[in-house]
């Protein structure tokens, strides 16, 4: 990419004519580095001869002026490095993470595709980037549109390249990788000796584990000791070439450079997602025609070294700027010619988004991943239109609410839906005042005439999640009648830690025999004064500012949630004290070998008089029948498999759930099983358990336990479920035991 004078192309082959790509070349003076198609440049004026080194392949010597093509015989003999060169790494690592380091950066994404009636994806963009151990924040400073009409969200939030390779984890389009100078570097990769030439030495790192393909070098400067060259390689599902060079005093890569084109296939990788072929580079089934080669270089200037103290994050990436068009005369004279040349086909671009409405197409992408269709103003709910469960029959409905082209302040919201099986009406509304765009604040008044599942504990602040099949919703039986009026507060300390605090009023009524003993009398009927306050921790989350707004990019491992409900009587006619009080945590553990472990540790406790209707129930996901296949559904997310429906309710009650994911079975582009394990536990308690009367549930006294596994994408998002009930609450019949469902996982 960078301007220089050149000889031909020179490319290394193996004994079968096949082209290797993970190779290096060096000389008595300094190593050289393929390009991204595998290819050596060298300068005219390189007299001597040059050694060419690919593993498990014995090195060759030539001289590049007189040779365009070389052959390697294989050789398996790879030396691991020294101890010696192992504590110089660590040293060199070590120093970089230490110093820290405030840059400006000219960051160019193209995505060129093989199609010539697709044109070009060119986003240009300066920053200001801060780095500090793992604090990292870029403040983008300008960015070219070039045709759309204003920053989108995916512009920002799309992490074609980590800018801190020193993190654990280093990010390439948006898919974590073992960083080879991150703290699991040992165990994700082993490091192999090259060469040790006076002023250089070349490290070769290849990933430990089969499923996976990235590998690469690291080249060190001896004389300045620092790194001055990572490369890291993949040729895969998809292929990626990044190289990283380091600034010799700073010992900060001012050099990334990234290069994708499509591989074998088996994942798609598209920059805006949906069905968009505008920024598609590859398609999951390869052989299709629609394909692009990526291209990304940021280089970075006026470097400063941060002060010994860590740098607080609150978001990692905003964007400020009051104008979209970027300096040209600065770009212009930018060193590399692929940073400085402008836009070949901007009016050919700007054609083709208004042609093809990728303004109001992006826009629908990012909707519809929350559960939204937007139309002109309003926004379809689409967890509203139809759902199915055993009172309601099918319940079909239209959810509404206006968003920012409505206003940006101000939001109203409206819903309804008819139960074909009970033949009534639910409906509700909503509405809301931003107090502070920032810090999302929000103040809401509510107003709901619906029914809801007994005994289930949701957490105010848990995001917004958007399925196609709702997992435990069509099994449901046991529902009471609610209305309510409330208002509520929502309000974000920092983008980590949202909060809710919510007052309601709320009239029940039950839809099946029931009533509730108190020192005050029977009541079927009652009315709750409550006040709930609900937080969300999620101390890694990744969060983008844009328009003064904030947006959450990746939610990422632990996240914790705590709530607090009160009620409250003889305040505005309330009927019943209580206190409920409910904690969750959440950590997702990725091992080296590509396996995910998920941990979900949830407590519940509540006291004073609770009627059924707010117990706990332990999201059970048995239908009430008799036989395994007469109990075949969908199975849930977090839910027990094998708990039959209003089986248990507690007053108290602890659950564990824990999964384990195996990397995906790749039979075939189109066929990649995931093999998950799943163990769950549950205990709990019930305090004046008499107080209900006329119904009949058991209590988690001991320890329920429920074992199983899932092998989930099988075909088109559709897999397959198996639990297995054991323990003290272990049912006589064998296959009452038993759980045999269908998941549904789909990415679009």
């Amino acid at each position: 990419m960078l301007a220089q004078q050149k000889i031909d192309t020179i490319r290394v082959f193996n004994a079968e004519n096949q082209p290797i790509y993970n190779a290096i070349a060096y000389n008595h003076q300094k190593a050289f580095i393929q390009n991204a198609d595998g290819g050596f440049v060298f300068s005219e004026n390189l007299s001597d001869s040059v050694e060419v080194f690919a593993p498990k392949f014995h090195s060759k010597s030539f001289h590049p002026q007189k040779n365009t093509q070389l052959q390697l015989e294989q050789n398996a003999q790879l030396k691991p490095i020294s101890l010696v060169q192992k504590n110089q790494l660590d040293d060199l690592i070590n120093q970089a993470i230490l110093r820290g380091f405030s840059a400006k950066t000219y960051e160019r994404t193209k995505i060129v595709p093989t199609q010539t009636n697709i044109p070009n994806f060119d986003l240009r963009k300066s920053s200001r980037l801060n780095v500090f151990k793992n604090s990292t924040t870029v403040e983008i400073e300008e960015i070219d549109l070039n045709g759309f009409e204003k920053v989108n969200q995916k512009m920002l939030s799309r992490e074609l390249l980590s800018y801190n390779v020193f993190e654990t984890y280093f990010e390439v389009f948006s898919q974590q990788v073992f960083s080879p100078v991150g703290k699991k570097r040992y165990e994700a990769f082993d490091f192999f000796q090259v060469t040790s030439k006076p002023s250089f030495e070349v490290i070769y790192f290849k990933s430990r584990q089969n499923i996976s393909n990235w590998e690469g070098y690291i080249v060190i400067n001896l004389k300045h000791r620092s790194i001055s060259d990572l490369v890291l390689l993949n040729r895969g599902s998809y292929n990626a070439w990044v190289r990283l060079q380091f600034d010799k005093v700073q010992k900060w890569p001012v050099y990334q450079a990234v290069t994708i084109t499509r591989g074998q296939g088996g994942q798609k990788l598209s920059f805006f997602g949906g069905g968009l072929k505008f920024g598609l580079i590859q398609p999951r089934l390869p052989d299709s025609s629609e394909y692009a080669q990526l291209q990304l270089l940021r280089i970075l200037k006026s470097q400063v070294e941060l002060p010994k103290s860590k740098n607080t994050r609150l978001v990692d990436t905003y964007y400020k700027a009051k104008k979209t068009a970027l300096n040209e005369t600065t770009w212009q004279n930018l060193a590399s010619l692929f940073l400085s040349q402008p836009p070949n086909q901007p009016l050919a671009l700007n054609q083709y988004i208004e042609n093809h409405n990728l303004n109001g197409r992006i826009r629908r992408i990012n909707a519809f991943e929350q559960g939204f269709l937007p139309i002109e103003f309003l926004d379809v709910d689409l967890t509203r239109l139809i759902k199915v469960n055993n009172y309601e029959g099918f319940r079909l409905g239209l959810g509404l609410q206006t968003n920012q082209q409505f206003s940006e302040w101000f939001r109203l919201g409206a819903y309804s839906a008819y139960g074909t099986k009970d033949t009534s009406f639910k409906y509700g509304f909503s509405s809301g005042l931003n107090l502070n765009k920032p810090t999302n604040t929000w103040f809401n008044l509510h107003y709901e005439n619906d029914i809801k599942e007994v005994g289930t504990n949701a957490y105010l602040t848990d995001q917004r999640v958007y399925s196609i099949f709702e997992p435990r919703l069509v099994n449901i039986t046991y529902f009471y009648q609610y209305e309510k009026l409330g208002l509520s507060l929502q309000h974000n300390f920092t983008p980590q830690l949202l909060t809710e605090l919510r007052l309601e009023k709320t009239d029940i009524d039950q839809t099946r025999s029931y009533a509730f003993r108190t020192s005050d009398g029977i009541f079927e009927g009652y009315n709750l004064s409550t006040a709930k306050l609900s937080l969300r921790w999620m101390p890694n989350s990744k969060n983008i500012a844009l328009d003064n707004r904030i947006y959450l990019a990746e939610e990422n491992s632990p996240s914790f949630s705590a709530q607090v409900e009160q009620s409250f009587a003889n305040l505005l006619e309330g009927d019943f004290n209580f206190t409920k009080i409910s904690a969750k945590a959440t950590l997702n553990q990725a091992h080296v070998n590509g396996h995910q472990t998920e941990f979900t540790l949830e407590g519940n406790i509540g006291f004073g008089d609770i009627p059924i209707t707010h117990v706990f129930h332990a999201f059970p996901n048995s239908p009430n029948k008799e036989n395994i296949i007469n109990r075949f559904s969908v199975a849930g997310v977090k839910s027990f498999e094998t708990m039959y429906f209003n089986e248990f309710f507690n007053t108290r009650q602890a659950t564990l759930h824990v999964k384990h994911r195996f990397n995906k079975f790749k039979f075939s582009n189109l066929l990649q099983p995931q093999l998950v394990l799943i163990s769950r536990h549950a205990i709990g308690g019930f305090s004046e358990i008499e107080q209900h009367q006329l119904v009949n549930f058991n209590t988690l006294n001991e320890l329920y336990n429920e074992a199983g596994f899932e092998i989930n994408n099988i075909l088109y998002g559709f897999g397959l479920s198996f639990a297995y009930r054991y323990g003290a609450y272990h049912l006589p019949v064998f296959e009452d035991n038993l759980s045999f469902k269908f998941t549904f996982y789909l990415k679009l």
